[in-house]
């Protein structure tokens, strides 16, 4: 016959609340997602690649007179490194877990593909211009775009960032398990506040300039955030775990200990 559970019985250390409604359990979880505790230099990586990308797209803003919509270049220069490393990553490290992702990367490139291969055509045809006159064009309007404004050093800049952080995360599938999460924290925030103060801005505000400033302050705030919210996580677990704040040690997860 199994003994009744005590009325006052406390929860257990690992699901009582971290930090306001998260646990230390969903803490430790959310840190093995974001590839483990940060090392300092790790962490100043990170934060250097965060703000010399908002300084040369603060200068794009100042000098190309950069928008809004130039804003999401970077982002999409992340996106691209994300999609393009992963059948290598997969290739290198012939982890089970990546097969999906370096296959989806793989579908969406034939997809992309697909898709301007549709554009050039109908355009071509529209124009009776012959579709390497017409692809050589566009992909001309395309660049002075992003070159006139400026933003070809972020977006690169934003692109090798990627690159350099996903062999981290790969190490951390190997040391902590699936899932493979490719994004980071901060960049998920970035896109949610590019898509709502995207839209939202230019009605705010009536100057264009004043509403790219204020996007591109927000996108900032949301990657330096990110990071201060990773660090505030991994020292409160440190606390707990009884740690030095030593920033050369990765997160270590004490044993489950048997129930009494």
């Amino acid at each position: 016959m199994m003994a009744a559970m005590p009325r006052d019985a406390k929860p257990s250390s690992e699901e009582r609340m971290l930090v306001n409604k998260l646990s230390v359990k969903d803490a430790r979880h959310l840190l093995r997602l974001e590839g483990g505790e940060l090392k300092l230099a790790e962490l100043g990586l990170q934060l250097v690649s965060s703000l010399v990308v908002a300084a040369l797209t603060a200068r794009a803003i100042i000098v190309g007179n950069a928008t809004v919509w130039h804003l999401a270049l970077p982002m999409a220069g992340e996106y691209s490194g994300v999609v393009g490393a992963l059948p290598f990553l997969y290739v290198a490290s012939r982890h089970p877990e990546l097969r999906q992702p370096a296959m989806q990367s793989i579908r969406l490139w034939i997809g992309y593909a697909a898709a301007l291969a549709v554009t050039v055509g109908v355009r071509s045809y529209w124009s009776h211009t012959p579709w390497q006159e017409q692809l050589a064009g566009d992909a001309g309007v395309a660049w002075r775009w992003v070159a006139d404004a400026h933003m070809q050093w972020p977006v690169l800049l934003a692109f090798l960032g990627m690159v350099f952080q996903l062999p981290g995360r790969v190490r951390s599938l190997y040391e902590y398990g699936p899932p493979f999460v490719s994004v980071r924290l901060g960049c998920a925030m970035r896109m949610l506040i590019l898509v709502l103060a995207g839209f939202g801005a230019p009605w705010v505000f009536a100057n264009s300039t004043r509403a790219t400033w204020f996007v591109w302050g927000m996108i900032l705030l949301a990657d330096v955030g990110a990071l201060w919210m990773h660090c505030d996580i991994q020292r409160r677990l440190r606390t707990i775990d009884g740690r030095a704040a030593d920033p050369r040690v990765l997160i270590q997860i004490p044993p489950r200990k048997p129930d009494d």
